[in-house]
């Protein structure tokens, strides 16, 4: 199973979705205050890890990037995917399949 396929798959309660669609903008914006706000991007981090276990507490899994520290980096395209539509399989998929079937 790829890497996105794993994240997606580990992430398939609502709730779970809606509070990572929260906590990955928030842990990653914490970047762009690093020099002006030091304090505030600190404590945006874990937030935005506290939001992230929340839903794995309620899905009752335990967070991807703990079986793979690589999903840090897959969660902000997993974001992009659902909110502009593309939800199920990994980059290329469907490029691949048609190749397959031509």
């Amino acid at each position: 199973m790829g890497l996105y396929s794993h994240y997606d798959t580990s992430h398939t309660h609502p709730v779970n979705r809606a509070l990572h669609m929260i906590a990955i903008p928030l842990g990653f914006s914490s970047v762009f205050f690093l020099r002006k706000r030091p304090k505030l991007a600190l404590a945006l981090i874990p937030s935005a890890f506290g939001l992230a276990w929340l839903g794995h507490l309620i899905e009752g899994n335990k967070p991807a990037f703990l079986s793979n520290p690589t999903h840090v980096l897959v969660a902000p395209v997993w974001m992009a995917r659902r909110i502009f539509g593309k939800q199920h399989g990994e980059p290329g998929e469907e490029q691949r399949t048609m190749q397959q079937s031509a």
